[in-house]
């Protein structure tokens, strides 16, 4: 289970943290996102295509390209976020284009670009990691997909009203696409439903409150990710994460 470290503060301009064993379904972020495997391996998969990494290789997600997760066995994964207009000149020259190639082999002493102290470190050392991205491949123009558009504004969608019901007939409406065409689609590039989509990213609101807050009300925590029922959030809590909100609560408490 993961929560987004951007949610601690949404005028975030430059994030760089580690995550062990991955995993996530297809999501986007209004951000620049580079990953970089420390060890293990993992798959990740960026607007369909499949990037298998190990140790010391990394790809560059660009904003709004849709991307998952998948970890088989384990990895550990340095991530560095950051907003595009911290690196003007190159989003400028390069806008509305994608690479062909997201991943780069072996970055020489990568491990540099990890703690950057101050806004001028951080844009200089991103500025050198886009300077090898673009000369290791060539850039095209975004292609205009109307299915990963749809997508993304669902998800949008989701992220707006997930403490309201935010029932996908609602969202349909909203969008105007028929229900069940809404429904295939979500299943068809997510591989799960829109309702179980929900649910998970509703845990992985909590799991970041309950991860960050003192003395937080489970109960509270609840209603703000938008369940109703304090039963059926426990359930769906297990569920993902394997430990009830309490067992979680402790188990942070524990390890401060």
């Amino acid at each position: 289970m993961m929560y987004e470290k951007e949610w601690e503060n949404p005028n975030y301009k430059f994030l760089s943290y580690d995550v062990d064993n991955l995993n996530w379904n297809i999501h986007y972020h209004e951000s620049f996102e580079i990953c970089f495997i420390i060890d293990g391996e993992i798959n990740i998969t960026i607007d369909t295509v499949l990037y298998n990494l190990k140790q010391n290789d990394s790809v560059i997600i660009f904003p709004r390209q849709l991307h998952s997760y998948e970890t088989e066995k384990s990895s550990k994964m340095r991530v560095i976020t950051f907003m595009p207009d911290l690196i003007p000149e190159f989003t400028n020259r390069y806008q509305n284009m994608l690479p062909e190639k997201n991943d780069i082999k072996e970055i020489s002493n990568f491990k540099k670009y990890f703690d950057a102290k101050n806004i001028f470190e951080q844009k200089g050392l991103l500025y050198s990691i886009f300077g090898i991205l673009v000369e290791s491949t060539n850039f095209k123009e975004a292609a205009n997909n109307e299915e990963s558009q749809l997508l993304i504004k669902i998800l949008r969608y989701i992220e707006k009203n997930f403490k309201t019901p935010c029932l996908l007939q609602t969202a349909a409406e909203e969008l105007s696409y028929g229900y069940s065409y809404l429904s295939r689609t979500f299943k068809k590039r997510m591989g799960i439903s829109y309702t179980e989509y929900l649910n998970k990213y509703r845990i992985n609101r909590a799991l970041y409150m309950l991860s960050n807050q003192n003395h937080v009300q489970i109960q509270q925590i609840a209603e703000e990710c938008g369940y109703d029922s304090l039963c059926s959030f426990s359930r769906n809590f297990k569920h993902f994460t394997g430990r009830t909100p309490r067992e979680m609560i402790k188990c942070n408490d524990n390890q401060k």
